[in-house]
């Protein structure tokens, strides 16, 4: 069942929608000059990957994968590569962003390891230099300004994305989405824990994005998960092409 759910994420697909797109090299957005918003390669992660949803309608969360973000990359060449459309998956698992999640993760761990002989060498030289460093989801959401209550805290609140996390319509933990603006919002996180969290108003532009570092991202479960995907895809890369962690 997780395999149907996530189908994007399996190895077969994976291979078609993520690996093959380095392949193709014009899918490899390079993350050189783009506004980092003073948080360096993570900040201009969130920035690149905003930017390609100006106007562009959302039917399913969008995963990208930064590389090279991370210190001593391989080369000095941070960029990222997206996902597959994930629709499927997302309307098979009732659109609820936290099963979405935790079936990624745990569909990607539980995928075999194919020999390498069965990638090309471009492929196999990509994967070398191009290290899987950090990852970025972007969905609708609704953007909860600070208020005096909530003192240097700003808050994504996913539409109609099923928070499990939240203990239910009077949680503190969740604002009311009707008080926020309806945002592009994208969460960001790296291997080690870094997280950001990145939005624009959703009638907006790519020169309204702003970028957020504030402590709560750290906490969010959508991170935690998000880190999850990462992690799992990152240890099948190391396993299936020789890599060094």
């Amino acid at each position: 069942m997780s395999q149907k759910i996530f189908g994007n994420l399996s190895t077969q697909r994976l291979y078609r929608d993520t690996i093959c797109y380095m392949e193709n090299t014009e899918q490899i957005r390079l993350l050189a000059g783009v506004p980092n918003h003073g948080f360096g390669l993570l900040g201009g992660l969130a920035h690149s990957v905003l930017a390609e949803y100006e106007g562009v309608p959302l039917l399913a969360p969008r995963l990208h994968l930064g590389q090279n973000t991370l210190p001593d990359p391989p080369i000095p060449l941070p960029a990222q590569v997206p996902f597959g459309d994930l629709y499927r998956g997302w309307k098979e698992c009732g659109k609820d962003l936290v099963s979405f999640l935790e079936l990624g993760a745990r569909t990607l761990r539980a995928q075999p390891t194919p020999d390498i002989s069965r990638y090309s060498k471009q492929i196999r030289i990509l994967q070398k230099v191009l290290r899987f460093d950090a990852i970025a989801m972007v969905w609708e959401g609704s953007m909860i300004r600070p208020t005096s209550g909530m003192a240097n805290r700003s808050l994504a609140v996913a539409a109609n994305a099923g928070r499990r996390d939240a203990e239910g319509p009077d949680d503190p933990r969740e604002p009311d989405p009707s008080t926020g603006v309806p945002a592009v919002v994208a969460w960001v996180v790296d291997r080690t824990g870094n997280s950001l969290l990145g939005w624009f108003p959703a009638a907006g532009t790519c020169a309204d994005i702003e970028i957020i570092g504030d402590p709560v991202t750290t906490e969010d479960k959508i991170v935690a998960l998000l880190r999850e995907v990462l992690l799992a895809q990152y240890a099948w890369t190391s396993i299936v092409f020789r890599l060094v962690p």
